[in-house]
């Protein structure tokens, strides 16, 4: 996955610079795209932050450079050259369908785009693709450089290898992956914790 040594990170909010941060001590360049005004500061700071913790997670690999990151106000100059994106940008469709559309032809031949959103279908954010064949569902639980787990889904339209890709690289950086075989709303482990949740209060209010 040689390709995947330089990434690129669609939004630089909370979730957006957390997998910028991870990326980075997996020791892969990131280019991150988010228009805000301020946004590299709050990045770098993130990053700053984030750093002693993943030292002590042993993530940190060897070579990792914590500013081997750029920032870009056109999404289309963030994804140039990039093998992996990860896109946490707001979950709303039709920002998402808007971005897809911008960046779809100026992505490379292999690159991977994996979207962090929760509360969206696999299947309606391919609506904003021409060719969503290696477009999957790659769902963090927050703060994604901290908890291990990440939901990975393909559906009919994703090309043979891309789940398995995408599952490969996650793990290169010190992610847990699971394979989600089936579409539902909230994924899977969003719903598991939400029934415990409910229980939990049920036995509260019960005594």
């Amino acid at each position: 996955m040689e390709t995947n040594r330089h990434t690129c990170s669609l939004g630089g909010g909370v979730i957006g610079a957390s997998w910028t941060s991870l990326f980075l001590a997996g020791a892969k360049s990131v280019a991150v795209f988010d228009p805000a005004p301020q946004i590299e500061r709050q990045v770098r700071d993130y990053i700053a932050t984030a750093w002693p913790s993943l030292e002590q997670l042993g993530l940190v690999a060897d070579g990792a450079d914590p500013d081997a990151v750029t920032f870009h106000a056109d999404a289309r100059a963030a994804v140039d050259g990039a093998g992996f994106i990860q896109e946490s940008v707001p979950e709303r469709l039709e920002v998402k369908h808007e971005l897809y559309r911008d960046i779809e032809d100026a992505l490379e031949p292999q690159a991977i785009v994996a979207s962090s959103a929760s509360g969206l279908t696999l299947t309606e954010m391919q609506g904003g693709w021409r060719s969503p064949g290696r477009f999957v569902l790659g769902h963090p639980f927050n703060p994604p450089h901290l908890i291990p787990l990440v939901e990975v889904l393909g559906n009919d339209h994703t090309h043979d290898g891309v789940v398995a890709a995408a599952r490969a690289f996650y793990e290169s950086v010190g992610k847990v992956t699971i394979e989600v075989r089936k579409e539902v709303p909230g994924h899977v482990a969003n719903r598991l914790q939400a029934a415990l949740w409910r229980e939990a209060i049920n036995l509260a209010a019960n005594g």
